[in-house]
């Protein structure tokens, strides 16, 4: 008689049915909340290419997919813990918690499901995170880089010098962005330091060549004088009526600028550490980078069991600020997370434990409310 009366399995197909498929749609629902909220954040930076660099919106749709991209380590384990703490609240408030404790099932039992699901989401996480996001934040950089190049104009304040237009000083009284067309230029070419050039012409138009790949200033109407170095009293000057300045820009196809941490995937990360052995600076800065990947995604199995034990603790009606904890939580997470992680940067603590500390006093708040949990 005793042995028919043999414990459950641990694991049960309709627990896991039961306790993950509201998680779930609450998940994929705060994912895309979250995702649009960060995103909404850089709508001010991305209208600013609208509006004063004239970019066309199938860039700008193109920057918002890479932003949202490089959203998703961050946004997974807080859509997550979303997920549980408003499930498990609903649960524990409509009795339902209580029924299978009172059914012989254990917190640790209830709590498997949501475990081994968190473990399937910190994967997803973990390989956007080395892989995914790297080559997305690169793409992001280049194509900014590119319409930096492109939209030049926008740069340019009419009657300022400036100074680094493309290796030229460069001053219009006028400028028509909308044209890329200035109005009385002057402009003094070092980029030959043996022979000098200042021009001064009557209006100027950049023209992109794409199938060239050339960045072209057309100016009309002008003269060229010729700065000689030596001492001589004959200066030369040429006037013309078309003159032509290419200017140096990266090729369209590439618009290349140097790789940031955040890009570099994970073999790129593993060979960067090596050939920065000796520059400790540096080096630090990429073993940062790579905790703080495994650190996000690991973050996904503490947030489900603080999510769940902090659900199991709260009384009826909880549910309704179940968005606000998440809130309260997630913002304390990436503000000890950023803190952490300037020390580490500073030198201050080990890169490794400046990165992995929030996880650590966070899963101890977990074990926290679970032994509290016990005591009732």
């Amino acid at each position: 008689m005793t042995e028919s009366k043999t414990p459950l399995r641990f694991f049960s197909w309709s627990l896991t049915r039961y306790v993950v498929k509201d998680v779930l749609i609450s998940f994929v629902v705060g994912t895309v909340i979250f995702l649009l909220i960060l995103l909404m954040f850089q709508v001010l930076r991305l209208s600013e290419f609208v509006v004063v660099h004239q970019v066309p919106l199938k860039d700008i749709a193109r920057l918002s997919a890479y932003l949202l991209l490089s959203f998703v380590p961050i946004a997974l384990p807080v859509a997550f813990l979303f997920a549980v703490l408003m499930e498990v609240s609903r649960a524990n408030s409509e009795g339902e918690m209580l029924a299978l404790q009172v059914n012989g099932l254990s917190l640790g039992r209830i709590f498997f499901p949501l475990g081994v699901l968190s473990l399937f989401i910190c994967g997803i996480c973990l390989y956007t995170a080395l892989f995914l996001v790297p080559k997305g934040n690169r793409k992001f950089e280049l194509l900014i880089t590119q319409l930096g190049n492109e939209r030049v104009m926008a740069a340019l304040k009419p009657g300022v010098f400036l100074q680094g237009f493309y290796g030229l000083v460069l001053f219009a009284e006028q400028i028509i962005p909308v044209r890329n067309e200035m109005q009385r230029v002057f402009i003094y070419d070092e980029r030959d330091e043996k022979h000098p050039l200042a021009v001064t012409a009557q209006a100027g138009i950049l023209r992109l060549l794409p199938e060239r790949e050339i960045l072209t200033l057309r100016l009309t109407n002008g003269s060229i004088h010729l700065e000689k170095k030596q001492r001589d009293p004959i200066q030369q000057k040429i006037d013309f009526e078309l003159y032509d300045i290419n200017l140096n820009t990266p090729s369209r196809a590439e618009s290349w600028r140097e790789y940031s941490p955040p890009s570099y995937n994970y073999p790129q990360l593993k060979a960067r550490l090596l050939e920065t052995k000796h520059d400790i600076p540096a080096n630090r800065q990429l073993l940062i980078e790579l905790h703080r990947r495994f650190s996000l995604s690991f973050s996904c199995i503490v947030f489900a069991a603080l999510g769940f034990f902090i659900g199991t603790l709260s009384q009826r009606g909880i549910r309704s600020t179940a968005v606000i904890l998440c809130v309260l939580v997630g913002v304390a997470y990436w503000l000890s997370f950023v803190a952490a992680n300037a020390l580490a940067l500073a030198g201050w603590v080990l890169p490794w434990f400046g990165v992995w500390v929030p996880n650590l006093v966070f899963g101890l708040i977990a074990y926290a409310c679970y032994r509290w949990r016990l005591k009732r």
